[in-house]
């Protein structure tokens, strides 16, 4: 085998593991957002006091997930134009990994994050977060409004009768 079709094979290898890594990467931003989203919905129902609040925090580390998915898409598709340049014999220095070059190709951020496979899960889980809060919210006034009364009526009953 030719030397530099050795060299250009091992550049496509090393490019390839990159991806492979970038796309699990991405997926374990997805299957970490669905835990944390869990944990803190099973939190919320479970205590007591600031249950709306505590669903609402849920949602910063859920748009920060969703940012570093869609970066991490951007990096994986900008590799993908590393590797398609490789192999064509584009000019490209030996062994280089540089995919900032190739970042246009890739997509806009804002694009990637709205792309299906992505906004499905994390708009699911901010929308699932945003609806456990304003249900426990419903729950802690309706429970608020249910301790009054029955101290409204327990003063009455210790009230002395005067005939």
């Amino acid at each position: 085998m030719d030397k530099s079709l050795e060299s250009k094979i091992a550049h496509l290898e090393m490019i390839q593991g990159v991806i492979g890594r970038m796309a699990t990467d991405s997926q374990t931003l997805k299957t970490l957002t669905i835990t944390v989203t869990a944990a803190i919905i099973a939190i919320a129902q479970t205590s007591s006091g600031a249950t709306p609040k505590l669903a609402l925090l849920g949602i910063v580390p859920t748009f920060l997930f969703w940012y570093l998915n869609a970066y991490y898409l951007q990096v994986e598709r900008a590799y993908r134009a590393l590797y398609d340049a490789v192999r064509r014999d584009e000019e490209i220095d030996g062994f280089s990994m540089e995919w900032r070059p190739f970042k246009k190709s890739a997509g806009n951020l804002m694009f990637l994050a709205f792309r299906p496979t992505v906004w499905l899960i994390y708009g699911s889980a901010i929308v699932l977060l945003i609806v456990v809060a304003l249900v426990s919210e419903s729950e802690s006034h309706r429970d608020t409004e249910l301790n009054d009364a029955r101290v409204h009526k327990q003063q009455h009953e210790e009230l002395p009768c005067i005939t």
